[in-house]
């Protein structure tokens, strides 16, 4: 088959790691055999000057990045936040596949991820070249600040033409239900076992308990009540690391919260980490911690799960569907009481869990190749029908 995965999100001169999952999928999809490109409207605000230099040079552009082809269009957002630019953004995408089947012949079936962006365009795109298409969403859409009422009639149409719609969750799947009547399969984010591993680290703190946490530094990811815990925590004599990994908007407050608090010996910020970082710092810590309130799934959790790591987490949608009682703890709020209380257990608890029963749990459910078999058949039921 030749799969066209389109991403809503992918990675770029400014953030790298962005869309690493759907890179991975990519990528294990052709390892199994398949012919795979990525075809991503890559946008650029209005007021960045980089793409300025697009509208005058060439819009689509190819190059083959990670052992992986990559068809960019790369242009300007002059419409903003008005639902007119899901057309605009149809156009650029129809413009690539029309590229695309120049270069490398038919389509059999498109993937799109998320309905924010990409996924919207989908129905228009079908109608064009009457190729079937898979709509995977990870995003929640009833709750986010972002999407305004005008969009829903465009994501409604787009789940309601998918030839097949998954979710990556059942949480989500609830949510899409009360979008659309169309048959919802459930199929979850996988990781590359042989990748995320247990490896005995040895840049490692001496006589420390080590909690590492990875997200976005913004709103609702709980990185204000966990600083909050450790402060509790310090005051109560307990002598641990928490390593911070990623970026956002907070950074800064969180960083002054620390400071605030004195916890700069306790807190330690690693900024934006490559996968291989992320492989080694979950490897080095001994508990990996996400106090998120909302999730639709979380791959940092089945991260920590293949590195043979036990997780707290909070009850937010995704994380009670893989935190199961032998792998972690799963709290009902992110109130600092409920976060000091699990990671208290954690000290002194944490040996007790067994890193190769943490691993197997992962690799009987989260393991890439046993979801990409699962995903190659969606594949084939939308070509047989």
């Amino acid at each position: 088959m030749h799969i066209v995965i389109i991403p809503s999100w992918y990675s770029n001169e400014k953030n790298i790691v962005l869309g690493s999952f759907f890179k991975e999928q990519a990528l294990a999809l052709q390892d199994s055999g398949e012919e795979v490109t990525i075809c991503y409207n890559e946008i650029f605000p209005i007021y960045d000057y980089k793409g300025l230099k697009y509208i005058i040079g060439k819009s689509v552009v190819f190059n083959r990045e990670d052992n992986l082809d990559i068809y960019r269009y790369r242009g300007i957002n002059y419409l903003l936040h008005n639902h007119r630019r899901f057309k605009m953004f149809a156009n650029r995408i129809n413009h690539v596949i029309n590229r695309i089947i120049r270069d490398k012949g038919k389509i059999d079936v498109l993937h799109f991820h998320s309905c924010y962006w990409a996924g919207v365009c989908a129905p228009y795109v079908k109608e064009k070249f009457n190729i079937p298409y898979v709509l995977t969403e990870h995003t929640g859409i009833t709750y986010s600040s972002r999407i305004k009422k005008s969009y829903m009639k465009y994501i409604k149409s787009a789940y309601d033409n998918a030839d097949r719609l998954l979710s990556v969750s059942n949480f989500l799947k609830g949510e899409m239900s009360k979008i659309s009547n169309n048959g919802i399969d459930v199929l979850p984010n996988f990781l590359d076992g042989n990748k995320f591993r247990i490896i005995d680290d040895e840049d490692r703190y001496e006589n420390k308990v080590v909690f590492f946490s990875l997200a976005f530094l913004v709103e609702g990811k709980g990185f204000s009540e966990l600083i909050d815990s450790c402060k509790i925590l310090v005051d109560r004599g307990y002598d641990f690391i928490l390593e911070i990994g990623g970026d956002g908007y907070l950074r800064d407050d969180l960083e002054s919260k620390v400071r605030e608090y004195n916890l700069s010996k306790y807190v330690k910020f690693l900024g934006i980490l490559t996968r291989d970082e992320v492989i080694r710092t979950m490897n080095r810590c001994d508990v990996f911690i996400l106090a998120s309130s909302y999730e639709t799934f979380g791959v940092v959790y089945i991260e920590a799960l293949a590195c043979g790591k036990p997780i707290i987490g909070i009850k937010n949608g995704g994380a009670e569907e893989i935190i199961k009682e032998d792998v972690g703890i799963i709290l009902n709020n992110n109130k600092k009481d409920n976060v000091v209380y699990a990671m208290e257990k954690m000290i002194l608890n944490y040996h007790k869990y067994n890193k190769e029963t943490i691993r197997d749990y992962f690799v009987n459910n989260f393991e890439k190749s046993i979801i990409i078999d699962r995903l190659k058949d969606v594949y084939r039921a939308c070509l047989e029908k």
